[in-house]
């Protein structure tokens, strides 16, 4: 069966895809519908018999706009909301960095930066190791993404949509802050305004994952390029050029879930270090596709379905901003948190001896039996990322151990005899109640039977229960006590400077504090 995000979204089953909907109105309730038959940024017919011409239209208004809006937006011109969202987002990116440091296939991403040389221009997180802006950038991002425990999914007016750019633009910024020692201020107003772009371009189309391509970096590509742009002081004309080479280097597929690879997390670092190519080529004066938003073959043609809702990449541009609102609670796939909730539910209500266990029956949204984290489980070579994409492993492992926590994905964790086991015993099956996203049965050797069912949204998406102050810093907590390279003090160092971001004069600085210690070497 083959079917697009935007309809899973819409016909309820996203619950069980990200523990997040899209939650859709009609197109004429929604800010920046639009009203025409056919969508923007799609690519032209060509057996209509006419000869094609593919050049960009002139002027490339909401390329322009975009452009422009990067670079020219000020700190005044973000409010006090926006600003505090962006300083939870940080907090907690930082979070999963230290957290994330120890994380499988790290230690060889970052031999490799430190082998490849080059300026010291920033720093590693976790590890004793300077390079390159694009180098250091990539690597943080990547380091950032490890446990997919960061902050995801963008709120756009009534819209939600899954996301994950975070990691990207929040490490991308970060090391250009570090390197031209940039104000807290300065480094806010890049990642807020660069968020902004890339939860823009996702809620104006969507992303079909059976196209295959991979959110993460897709619509990361170009809010990264914003910031870069913002750092080296480019004009609007350079940062549309910028955005255009970048777009010949999007890139990123869901084959590596599927497949079980180390590198599904690569990708959101590559677009980083993509970003500051592009920026450097077009601040030398490389010039970029015209029109690299709705050209006939730009990114919303190449890349999406097609731009449905073009007036949200402009609309109220440098007024509101949006960003990605839902900060996780359990480090795994959201599309796997009503699953985990459900789980959760059961084991707090009942005793159950998993060694008396006859039969484990998860119960999805039916049409969510195509998406990979209903793949059947196995550990294969990288264990982690079958692990944390796959329904079986975490109701597997929260009825062994109650909850989901970074260290359940250590490879001698994740094949263990007992998970092992239980996996075996369980199996999946399509729900169709209206309203449930989740409901896990558990058949015991002597008859007995146990069941919970987990009701819309996740706990903690924003339209439910937005994640409280407290939350983030305890989360942040359990992070640096996971990885335990970093003391105590430093860490309630952290947390106070973040929630006074602005006030620092010299990001420099305050990234000597998060890279103060490291991982134990050798």
């Amino acid at each position: 069966m083959t079917m697009d995000r935007r309809n899973f979204f819409g016909l309820g089953a996203a619950a069980a895809l990200a523990g997040v909907t899209a939650a859709r109105a009609q197109p004429a309730q929604n800010p920046g519908a639009s009203t025409g038959p056919a969508k923007l940024g799609t690519k032209p017919a060509s057996n209509t018999g006419e000869r094609l011409d593919a050049r960009s239209k002139e002027p490339p208004a909401a390329s322009d706009a975009m452009a422009a809006y990067a670079v020219q937006t000020r700190f005044t011109d973000i409010d006090a909301k926006t600003l505090e969202k962006a300083k939870h987002r940080v907090l907690d990116l930082i979070g999963c960095a230290i957290g994330g440091a120890p994380a499988e296939g790290n230690a060889a991403l970052v031999a490799v930066t430190a082998d490849a040389g080059g300026r010291a221009e920033a720093s590693v997180i976790g590890y004793p190791v300077r390079g390159p802006i694009a180098q250091v950038a990539m690597t943080n991002a990547v380091i950032s993404r490890s446990y997919d425990f960061e902050v995801m999914t963008v709120v756009v007016g009534d819209q939600q949509v899954a996301s994950h750019h975070s990691p990207t633009t929040c490490m991308t910024a970060l090391a250009y802050a570090e390197h031209t020692r940039a104000s807290g201020k300065d480094f806010l107003s890049a990642l807020i305004v660069g968020d902004d772009i890339a939860a823009r371009l996702l809620a104006a189309s969507g992303l079909d994952f059976y196209q295959g391509w991979d959110g993460a970096p897709v619509y990361s590509a170009l809010a990264a390029t914003a910031i870069a742009a913002r750092f080296l002081g480019m004009t609007p004309l350079q940062t549309r050029d910028a955005f255009g080479i970048t777009v010949d280097q999007v890139a990123g597929t869901v084959q590596n879930i599927w497949d079980g690879a180390t590198n599904w997390k690569l990708q959101q670092g590559l677009v980083a270090r993509n970003a500051v190519l592009s920026a450097n080529l077009a601040k030398g004066g490389w010039t970029g596709l015209i029109d690299p938003l709705l050209a006939p073959y730009g990114f919303f043609s190449q890349y999406t379905a097609g731009c449905e809702r073009p007036a949200l990449l402009t609309e109220g541009l440098g007024k509101s901003f949006y960003a990605e609102e839902y900060f996780k609670p359990y480090p795994a796939c959201a599309a796997t948190h009503a699953t985990i909730e459900a789980a959760l539910a059961l084991v707090a209500d009942n005793k159950i001896d998993t060694s008396q266990v006859e039969k484990i029956v998860i119960g999805v949204p039916e049409r969510s039996l195509s998406v990979f984290v209903s793949k059947p489980f196995e550990a294969r070579r990288s264990p982690h990322c079958d692990a944390n994409f796959s329904h079986q492993f975490m109701v597997a492992n929260v009825l062994l151990h109650g909850s989901v926590r970074q260290e359940h994905y250590a490879p001698e964790a994740i094949r263990s005899p007992a998970i092992t086991a239980l996996i075996a015993k369980s199996s999946l099956e399509g729900l169709r109640q209206p309203g449930v996203s989740a409901a896990i049965t558990v058949t015991m050797r002597d008859g007995r039977v146990f069941r919970a069912d987990h009701k819309g949204l996740p706990s903690r998406n924003p339209r439910v229960q937005p994640t409280s102050y407290a939350e983030h810093v305890a989360k942040f907590r359990q992070q640096v006590a996971f990885s335990n390279y970093v003391q105590p003090a430093v860490a309630d160092e952290i947390i106070a400077r973040v929630a006074r971001l602005e006030e620092e004069r010299n990001m420099a600085d305050f990234v000597a504090l998060v890279t103060r210690t490291h991982l134990p070497q050798g």
